[in-house]
């Protein structure tokens, strides 16, 4: 499965809406704040422009919400040159332009900004707006993982995970994830948790990961749902199986999607499978893994190897489901790079007593919907 990690720059309108909701005062007179924006005030600009650009408080006017801000921005306003560079990216009141995008956002960087940072680290890993440079992305992100922004050591940890832009390390891909991880970034609890339980950059451990894994799925992200679903389902340690409550997960990711209005997905179905048959449902799974198969070919971003690997695990799954079998993700071997993390201490926070047990079983090959 594909692990979707929302790691890019937050989009211009839910970025604007939060940070008013964080800047704007209450109870303040739309005539007093236009008169201190009149006054050349850069922080009544940006409000001004916030307000403008939201329809918060005020009758909503995207020209003019980017002059105020604009203006805001030339005084070396740091939220609203990052403001400006998501106006740009997404054409909200101007029309969209990379280049001017990542000439604000790069403004902000360079003052200082870890969102802006972050962002123009995007740009480079993108090609968008700038020349492609998986380097210098590195360099941008290091800089706003320096100031503990989660989107930046979630960004950094995959770069260190998959050697791109920089030397391949999962060790410290483990180490930046736990930290975005430790501030409730959820796409970086995510990928800690698949970590602890392939045994990639850290010793396997499906205690952490477990905890790791239902900490995300307290959030509305979907794909955690369905991830811990998956774990309880299918963990080659036998004594975190709950096939009830997996299926309820897998239930609860799949309606989030349509709730969303987002089509289904292969993945989750064939999570929802697995679950079913974990529970004893097997007619229930045989269906679910039919449905998963008749997905695949939708996919056009699989290449046809992808394709084929993955109708291999499919229909490997749907004869055991046929023979009343349940799957069980393969034992994983740590690798040779492991380091423990002495500073996770997650298993203490969720009240989760014992030592990390160890692997049972070795009844697939596959590692299934969790990676």
């Amino acid at each position: 499965m594909k692990l979707f990690i929302r790691i890019l720059a937050c989009s211009c309108l839910a970025f604007m809406t939060v940070t008013a909701q964080q800047q704007v005062p209450e109870m303040i007179n739309d005539k007093e704040l236009r008169a201190w924006a009149n006054d050349g005030d850069a922080d009544s600009q940006f409000e001004l422009g916030l307000r403008l650009l939201t329809g918060e408080g005020v009758q909503k006017n995207e020209t003019e919400g980017v002059q105020w801000m604009e203006k805001a921005a030339n005084q070396k306003h740091l939220r609203a040159q990052f403001v400006m560079g998501s106006i740009y990216e997404d054409g909200v009141g101007v029309k969209k332009n990379d280049a001017k995008a990542y000439e604000w956002y790069r403004k902000s960087a360079e003052n200082g900004f870890a969102a802006g940072q972050h962002a123009v680290a995007m740009a480079y890993d993108l090609g968008r707006g700038v020349k492609l440079d998986p380097e210098k992305a590195t360099e941008w992100l290091e800089k706003a993982a320096e100031q503990n922004y989660p989107q930046a050591q979630t960004a950094l940890a995959a770069k260190y995970e998959r050697g791109v832009g920089t030397a391949k390390s999962p060790s410290k891909a483990a180490l930046f994830y736990l930290r975005a991880a430790q501030q409730d970034f959820v796409p970086a609890m995510s990928r800690l948790a698949n970590l602890y339980y392939s045994g990639t950059g850290v010793p396997v451990d499906f205690r952490r990961a477990g905890a790791w894994y239902q900490r995300a799925a307290r959030s509305d992200d979907p794909w955690a749902a369905n991830n811990l679903a998956w774990f309880m389902a299918t963990c080659p340690d036998e004594s975190l199986h709950n096939g009830e409550q997996a299926v309820q997960l897998s239930s609860r990711a799949l309606r989030i999607m349509d709730e969303a209005g987002e089509e289904q997905r292969y993945e989750m179905i064939d999570t929802k499978a697995a679950c079913l048959a974990r529970n004893g449902e097997y007619l229930e799974a045989v269906l679910w893994q039919k449905k998963a198969l008749a997905l695949l070919p939708a996919d056009k971003e699989l290449s046809e190897e992808e394709r084929k690997n993955l109708e291999t695990e499919f229909q490997t799954r749907l004869k055991l489901y046929q023979k009343q079998t349940p799957y069980t993700d393969a034992e994983p071997k740590t690798d040779a790079e492991a380091a423990p993390l002495p500073q996770d201490t997650i298993l203490q926070e969720e009240g989760i007593p014992g030592a990390p047990s160890k692997p049972k079983g070795n009844k697939g090959k596959s590692r299934g919907t969790v990676v």
